[in-house]
């Protein structure tokens, strides 16, 4: 009895809240429910692509290769330094073998002509104004140092030995020997790159042997040459200087001239005459600077 009242009443029950329920619900269309968001529309491609949709985009413009005069024609990632060059077919040029070009590229390497540490050998022709003297033949050295900024010390020597005029009375005896030495050092002041002026001071001994002559002296003094030298070429350098010495048998003034032309990348021949007011002298030798 007690099962039939409560499958009853529920039966009554769902009977009875069931239509409420249905009664309840209203479709959307009726209350205007809010509506899903509309997507955003994806911006215009700009202009030279094609639409996104279409799977596919146009290429951006290729940028061309640059030609061979171009400062990056030969600079590549692969060859950074730019020495491949057989991707652009890049011949290097031929090199040459000309005489003119070796001479050139002998001369214009090493130290400049104007520098201040170099040896200098030369053979040295006097001629003596003294009467019943012949000319004599000789050898010089000179070496000149250089110190700290504009300074220099300088050191020369030379050796002659001639004859003099035979007679009855010195057919034997008519040699004679002349040696010069000088210890000095001074200072150079660059007017231009290529025009140079020294002043140079120092000491000079002279020593004149003669046999069968009655002229013998050993001299020495102070001495002062103001000088220019001026490269003309690379390869040419021009030299004059006036020296006074406090001398009073050998030269106590010369007028001196030079010229020095380069053969080798340290190394000059020269020619050079001194005008004395005892002997006139002429020079040909060679310069080793360094």
């Amino acid at each position: 009895m007690k099962a039939h009242s409560l499958i009853l009443t529920l039966f009554l029950g769902h009977s009875f809240f069931l239509p409420s329920i249905l009664g309840a619900y209203t479709p959307a269309g009726d209350v205007g429910l809010m509506q899903p968001p509309v997507p955003p529309v994806p911006p215009t491609p700009p202009a030279g692509y094609a639409d996104a949709s279409a799977g596919s985009y146009q290429v951006s413009p290729t940028v061309q290769a640059p030609t061979l005069g171009s400062p990056w024609a030969q600079q590549t990632m692969a060859d950074p330094t730019g020495q491949d060059t057989q991707g652009y077919d890049y011949q290097q040029p031929a090199q040459t073998n000309s005489w003119a070009g070796s001479i050139q590229q002998s001369m214009g390497s090493g130290p400049s002509m104007l520098n201040y540490k170099y040896v200098e050998a030369f053979y040295k022709f006097t001629d003596p104004k003294e009467n019943g003297m012949n000319g004599s033949h000789g050898l010089g050295l000179a070496l000149v140092m250089d110190l700290p900024t504009i300074f220099f010390l300088k050191g020369t020597f030379a050796w002659n030995s001639g004859s003099g005029e035979r007679s009855a009375k010195a057919a034997a005896n008519a040699d004679y020997d002349l040696s010069t030495i000088t210890v000095g050092g001074g200072a150079y002041m660059a007017i231009t790159p290529k025009l140079h002026f020294v002043a140079e001071a120092g000491l000079i001994y002279a020593n004149f042997q003669a046999d069968g002559v009655n002229k013998s002296y050993t001299d020495g003094g102070i001495y002062l040459r103001p000088s220019l030298r001026y490269l003309v070429l690379e390869w040419l350098e021009l030299q004059a200087g006036v020296t006074v010495a406090s001398t009073d048998d050998y030269d106590s003034k010369i007028l001196d001239f030079s010229g020095y032309f380069r053969v080798f990348p340290m190394f000059d021949l020269n020619l050079g005459a001194d005008f004395g007011n005892q002997n006139r002298s002429f020079r040909a030798g060679g310069r080793l600077r360094w």
